[in-house]
């Protein structure tokens, strides 16, 4: 039954791949601007500019039809060649081109990934334990107030702080100004990075504790006289973990891939530097490998977290569907905002 739930997961997986794989290329070949007008010599003759440009277009393709280049880079693909870099002429070179810098993009995205989910995870237990009391308002009052400013809203405040308090507010590299200075400077886009993703943790986890509370088992464990610590550390932690560890690491793919206006805001070398010349040089190669990286590793996670989501509760059937699914939201959604409505029809 595991295996078979497997298999579907991951033909349902490889469909999802395709299809976004499919359309951001017919997209990117059409809409990308042509990356080589640069690469011809101004100062030589209109008929030699154009032979040139032709030569180049033919040996790229791009004299192709979408579907024909679209076959000629899949080929490439499967070949583990992700296509030339028009710009330089290099082939091969784009997985250490797109590596090289996402270090510094997770030097800056997992230690505020891993503040803002702590602190979203107790702040988020707190209000849903002291639900519609004032540690509820208050908390869930902040979290809207900066789920409602952008990040970079946010981050010129933060970068004012920074210059009064003698922060570096871009980052410094640490061959270049040492390792201290490039840890401060690190502070500004971290703290902006965690307080922006925080509330939504809050939120997440408010709503799923909510959600354990208002089950009825722990309504029988309550009456069995069990203390409040006990039935947190026995029903609620272990029910509202199983889809959270499984939103969490989605929630840290879609931050690391989702930060280039925060790198460029505070210079930060990261993949998204690469992202942004690539989109505005018309590097169609190197954006479609950002594209089969960052899909490819949140089917990967997709699946991953539907498997240990199963093995960790073996109650739930293979054929539920995904506890975040629009479905599951608005079921969760009545339980938690009606429980003794449907308590009393029961």
């Amino acid at each position: 039954m595991a295996l078979k739930y497997f298999f579907k997961r991951l033909l349902l997986a490889l469909i999802t791949f395709l299809a976004i794989y499919i359309i951001v290329f017919v997209l990117l070949a059409n809409f990308s601007p042509d990356p080589f007008g640069d690469l011809v010599e101004k100062g030589s003759k209109v008929a030699d500019q154009g032979k040139k440009l032709a030569d180049l277009r033919a040996k790229y393709h791009f004299d192709q039809s979408t579907l024909a280049r679209l076959w000629f880079y899949t080929a490439e693909v499967f070949k583990g060649n992700f296509g030339p870099i028009y710009k330089t002429g290099e082939d091969g070179q784009i997985p250490s081109l797109f590596f090289g810098p996402l270090r510094y993009t997770i030097l800056v995205s997992l230690p505020s990934f891993l503040i803002s989910a702590f602190l979203g995870v107790i702040l988020g237990t707190v209000a849903a334990y002291r639900r519609d009391r004032i540690e509820d308002a208050a908390i869930s009052g902040i979290s809207t107030f900066f789920v409602a400013i952008p990040s970079f809203v946010l981050a010129p405040f933060v970068v004012l702080i920074a210059i009064k308090i003698g922060l570096p507010f871009e980052f410094k590299d640490p061959s270049t100004y040492g390792i201290s200075t490039a840890l401060a400077s690190l502070i500004p886009p971290i703290f902006v990075f965690s307080i922006t993703s925080v509330a939504g943790y809050v939120f997440l986890v408010r709503n799923q504790v909510i959600t354990v509370l208002s089950s009825e088992y722990i309504l029988i464990a309550k009456a069995k006289g069990l203390s409040k610590m006990d039935i947190f550390f026995k029903y609620v932690l272990k029910n509202a973990a199983i889809p959270l560890v499984r939103s969490l690491i989605f929630s840290y793919i879609i931050l690391l891939s989702g930060s280039i206006v925060l790198e460029q805001f505070f210079r930060i070398p990261g993949s998204s530097s690469i992202l942004v010349s690539a989109a505005f040089d018309g590097e169609v190669n190197i954006s479609m490998f950002s594209i089969i990286f960052f899909t490819s590793l949140s089917l990967i996670v997709d699946i991953i977290g539907d498997l240990v989501y199963l093995f960790m509760d073996p109650r739930i059937s293979f054929g539920n569907k995904s506890p975040i699914s629009l479905w599951e939201k608005i079921k969760n959604w009545k339980i938690r905002n009606y429980p003794r409505k449907e308590k009393n029809n029961a």
